[in-house]
């Protein structure tokens, strides 16, 4: 039987003196002897399956003459064939990058294959592991500029075998700039950049690796000055009216000198200084706004500050109307996705005063088969449809009830297609 296992390497620090033992089923009594040994990650396995960089717990079993088995990772002697392609932790000894995992951790270093055995007293057991390469790496994010005195996330992603999910692996980097600098410092373990002061027209090279691997990527920006601050209405533009309960979402953008540079989303950064709660509220999401209608007619508008650069801004006035939801529209009729890819639906909604505007947010959605797809919900989610790796076709339908408890719903068909790798 074989086990494949595909995930990203913990942090260190989370992974380091971590306790994965198992309690033994059964106990070395009389007449009942250990007779068989045998490792696995949750049963008996003969060889694994692991991507560079990742790492796994590995366990080995002991069975009993009278019934029962024990788990004795802190009790075997764990050896790897080959330690330059697979380390395994005995609990004590520190890995290559000087982390001392629990026993039985095998840690993926290059591509290759090990044999990993276990012996306990004259019980004997292995398994073979073979290591792939990664299929990718790297920084996401295609800024060039950061704002001088703002802060800026980056994430490292990592697509560990073809065909699989991109993952996103950024706590698992260790990050710095090379070479070290005086305008910007970065989070060791979280890929977050505070930008202190203009660099000018130099760019500053930031870098990511893996440990244990040794495996890194990098990007470079520069840091200037701000030189504008506007809100992008993304969704809905300069359109005022707000139905009662309904939101929108905008983002918060800071420019630069260059303009061919791209906008840097600072949403994350602004908060509320002032804002009319008797007709509207805000709340902030991953990287959007999302101001909601209460109910009540009226106008409201909020003031948002920047305090790092010591600036606020002033959205539109969101007009708020007592308007009835007569209709819903969910799109596109036929999506086809490929795994690992995601795809996305939205709702628009008809209201009895004619106005027609996004409501994915405020509908439920249902899946008609999910183990073949599922769909995200929340204010940064809703409408994201995630499949599994399979060829079929399957409903997603849209329902919300009305103000006047009239049901709407509408539905449309979904075209998974399995990865062809």
């Amino acid at each position: 039987m074989t086990f494949s296992y595909l995930r990203a390497v913990a942090t260190a620090t989370a992974l380091a003196g971590a306790c994965l033992l198992c309690a033994c089923n059964a106990t070395v009594g009389e007449g009942n002897a250990p007779e068989r040994m045998y490792l696995g990650l949750s049963g008996e396995e003969t060889s694994a399956a692991m991507s560079e960089c990742t790492n796994v717990q590995l366990n080995a079993y002991v069975v009993f003459s009278k019934g029962g088995t024990g788990t004795y990772d802190t009790r075997v002697q764990w050896v790897s064939e080959n330690p330059s392609i697979v380390f395994v932790s005995d609990g004590v000894t520190a890995s290559p990058e000087g982390t001392v995992y629990a026993a039985g951790t095998l840690v993926a270093l290059r591509p290759g294959a090990a044999t990993i055995s276990a012996t306990y007293l004259t019980l004997h057991a292995s398994i073979t592991v073979d290591v792939s390469q990664l299929v990718d790496l790297k920084i996401e994010n295609d800024l060039t500029n950061i704002g001088e005195d703002l802060d800026q996330s980056f994430k490292l992603k990592a697509v560990l075998t073809q065909g699989q999910p991109e993952q996103d692996i950024t706590n698992s980097g260790v990050w710095r700039f090379d070479p070290a600098t005086s305008h910007a410092y970065v989070g060791s373990t979280d890929g977050v950049v505070h930008a202190n002061s203009s660099t000018g027209s130099d760019n500053l090279r930031l870098v990511a690796r893996l440990p244990e691997c040794d495996r890194e990527v990098s990007t470079s920006f520069k840091i200037a000055p701000v030189t504008s601050l506007a809100i992008d209405y993304f969704e809905r533009g300069d359109a005022t009216a707000l139905p009662e309960n309904f939101s929108e979402a905008f983002t918060v953008n800071a420019g630069f000198a260059d303009a061919s540079a791209p906008l840097q989303n600072v949403t994350t950064q602004t908060e509320i200084d002032e804002i009319d709660d008797d007709y509207i509220s805000a709340s902030l999401g991953e990287d959007a706004w999302y101001v909601t209608a209460g109910d009540r007619v009226g106008s409201g508008k909020l003031t948002l500050k920047l305090s790092a650069l010591d600036l606020t801004l002033n959205s539109k006035t969101w007009q708020v109307q007592d308007t009835t939801l007569t209709a819903i529209k969910l799109g596109p009729e036929d999506l086809a996705i490929t795994y690992p890819d995601t795809g996305q639906l939205d709702v628009s909604g008809t209201f009895d005063n004619g106005l027609v505007m996004p409501v994915t947010r405020h509908v439920s959605f249902s899946s008609s088969d999910t183990t073949l797809g599922t769909l995200g919900t929340g204010n940064d989610n809703a409408g994201e449809v995630t499949i599994t790796d399979t060829n079929g076709d399957f409903d997603v339908t849209a329902t919300i009830t009305n103000g006047d408890d009239d049901v709407l719903d509408d539905t449309v068909t979904v075209h998974s297609y399995a990865n062809a790798n």
